[in-house]
């Protein structure tokens, strides 16, 4: 019995390691299939991307990619401008100058208001040009181009001429001044 028992054992054995074979086997040839279809994947995926990359190749070399583009680029640099904070400080400024002292023979007239992006332009009329020039900070005058100049998104104020209008001794004149562009200078006006 006992040479029955020991063959009986390596009959075990061997079935045991044909049942390891057998599974192994499956593993072996699932994982060479599941290999197969994964790689098939991947060179489909490699397929579409190289057809993206040309149709995207070929969108690059038309004009108006480019400038659409360029347009995106811009709009990130660009800070918008905080319009409704320079309105606010020219209206401020012209209701500061309604306060001068109308006592006097002098006036300020402003009769034309015209703002772009680029450049403030306003048309005056002054009865002295003492207005427009003069300030004594200790009595409390200021001209009208210290007041025009504390605007802070205001440069290179200018006035080209000055017309004296008729026999009233009237000076009209215009003051252009151009807008500080806050985006392409960094600078924000609060």
């Amino acid at each position: 019995m006992s040479a029955g028992s020991f063959h009986s054992r390596w009959k075990i054995y061997f079935q045991i390691l044909l049942v390891i074979l057998g599974i192994s086997l499956v593993a072996f040839v699932y994982l060479k299939v599941d290999m197969f279809l994964t790689n098939q994947s991947i060179a489909d995926k490699r397929d579409i991307l190289s057809g993206q990359t040309q149709q995207l190749e070929s969108y690059k070399l038309l004009t108006g990619y480019n400038k659409l583009q360029a347009v995106k680029i811009l709009e990130e640099k660009q800070i918008t401008m905080p319009w409704s904070d320079h309105i606010t400080k020219v209206i401020a400024m012209l209701e500061d100058l309604k306060k001068v002292d109308t006592s006097t023979s002098d006036t300020i007239v402003l009769s034309d208001f015209n703002v772009s992006i680029d450049k403030i332009t306003l048309k005056w009329q002054v009865s002295n040009l003492l207005l427009l020039y003069y300030s004594n900070a200790p009595k409390g005058i200021r001209s009208l181009i210290d007041r025009f100049s504390s605007l802070d998104f205001v440069k290179n104020i200018r006035i080209q001429t000055y017309d004296r209008v008729g026999d009233n001794n009237y000076y009209e004149f215009v003051l252009e001044a151009n807008v500080v562009n806050d985006a392409g200078t960094g600078n924000t006006t609060k």
